[in-house]
């Protein structure tokens, strides 16, 4: 019980406290990392913006499996590499959006890149990076980092839902 000079009957720091510290999980292989995007994927609501951030071959796609199949995904999801964004559809719209061909923001005014950000349903940007200053400040921000040949250090922030 927490109580504070605003609240004389007390109540939980986490209802008074809106500070959101970065979550850090480290996975052991694949399957733990798609189980971990799963569990996050299953919280997730309409209108939520996700950047993955990594180097190449670092397990974004592999995590973004998990999202998708936690989101009700039913479909393979595979990398998009050739083409921008592929959209999947679960218990709303998801669109899985690989920006590694994108040399500069301004290419992705020409897809339509804010009306998927703003839709209806939920974006999970492979490097986010390149998406420079469109990318929305409040966005859940994953950080993928290689330990070893299967291990990963994920680093989570701004993610609202509990998990």
């Amino acid at each position: 019980m927490f109580t504070s000079p605003f609240n004389k009957g007390g109540g939980n720091i986490g209802d008074y406290l809106q500070i959101k510290l970065p979550m850090i999980f480290k996975t052991q292989n694949t399957e733990e990392t798609i189980d971990l995007g799963k569990r996050i994927g299953s919280v997730l609501t309409k209108g939520t913006v996700i950047g993955f951030f990594g180097d190449l071959g670092s397990g974004k796609t592999t995590m973004i499996k998990g999202f998708a199949q936690g989101l009700g995904v039913k479909e393979l999801v595979k990398s998009p590499s050739f083409v921008v964004v592929t959209e999947y559809q679960g218990r709303f719209p998801v669109y899985h959006i690989d920006l590694y061909r994108i040399s500069k923001p301004s290419e992705l005014l020409e897809i339509g890149f804010e009306q998927y950000l703003y839709g209806d349903g939920v974006c999970l940007i492979e490097w986010a990076e390149r998406a420079g200053k469109l990318l929305p400040e409040n966005g859940v921000k994953v950080q993928i980092e290689i330990i070893d040949k299967d291990q990963r250090k994920i680093t989570i922030a701004n993610l609202k839902q509990p998990i």
